[in-house]
């Protein structure tokens, strides 16, 4: 009871102290930067991943998705499916929300593929020149202090007006959940640009596949002399470089051109997909972690 007194009377001071400051300054608080508190724990990362009624928890990190929409994108001629969340740091320790699209994936179904979407790149400029969501952006690229809840978006560039199916996975990469979105028909200049994207992307996929069916040794022998740890710490396997980042309290090696999770990547890169070398230096590569 004591404990739900101070919380309350917690609350309280926040509003108050928050009806002190100008129109404006809550107005902006309020769309962009709004932040509220929780109790961190460090026992945060020990709590069940979740995915139910539009709530992701990711044991140090939750996210409240409040709602969606289509928008145009920063790249001409494309659109994007923007996601609004409300970010809650859990734990004690500094968190970085944007590590939610390692576990949070959208999928797209073309005229042959159930493709997965890249994140998107921004929304279209306003007549200022500005970008109208780049504080959402900010608050999901920035470090989360601990307790602290901020507004932020994700967004993932779409192929076409097909539905699109978000899925949530935990810390083994396992699915716990997921949601599907009905996107709105695009005019027609839209979905010619899509289409051209999709004949790029299958023209694309088709030239990988043929890669990836035929691994030629100068593959195999690549894998093998270019996997290893450079002097700055990064990880290099078949060409690519990975760095060491804390994943939720767990080791793992991303790449820095844009590759993901290395596990992932290796399972899902035409160009590797089913290389042995890869996987065994993948496995070193963790088990050395």
């Amino acid at each position: 009871m004591n404990k739900a007194i101070t919380i309350g009377a917690a609350i309280m001071m926040s509003l108050s102290l928050a009806a002190c400051g100008s129109n404006s300054t809550s107005k902006k608080s309020s769309t962009s930067e709004s932040t509220s508190s929780v109790k961190p724990s460090d026992k945060a990362s020990n709590r069940t991943w979740t995915y139910k009624n539009n709530v992701f928890d990711a044991g140090v990190e939750t996210y409240k998705f409040t709602k969606s929409e289509v928008r145009n994108s920063a790249e001409s001629g494309k659109k994007v499916l923007v996601l609004y969340c409300d970010v809650t740091n859990n734990s004690k320790k500094e968190q970085d929300p944007s590590n939610a699209y390692m576990v949070i994936h959208a999928y797209q179904k073309t005229n042959t593929s159930d493709v997965k979407l890249d994140p998107g790149a921004g929304v279209e400029r306003n007549e200022n020149g500005d970008d109208p969501l780049q504080q959402l952006e900010d608050n999901l690229n920035n470090k989360l202090l601990p307790g602290k809840t901020v507004h932020a978006v994700m967004m993932f560039t779409l192929k076409n007006s097909n539905p699109v199916k978000v899925t949530f996975e935990n810390a083994n990469f396992d699915t716990i959940g997921s949601k599907t979105y009905k996107i709105k028909k695009f005019n027609s200049q839209s979905q010619t640009s899509d289409s051209n994207s999709q004949q790029q992307f299958s023209q694309s996929q088709q030239q990988n596949n043929t890669q990836g069916q035929q691994p030629s040794n100068s593959q195999s022998q690549t894998a093998q002399s270019q996997a290893g740890s450079s002097s700055n710490g990064d990880v290099n396997i078949a060409g690519h470089s990975f760095h060491h980042e804390d994943f939720y309290g767990t080791d793992i090696l991303v790449g820095n051109n844009g590759e993901g999770e290395a596990g992932e990547w290796a399972a899902n890169d035409p160009s590797v997909q089913g290389n042995p070398d890869v996987k065994a230096q993948l496995n070193s590569a963790y088990d050395n972690n």
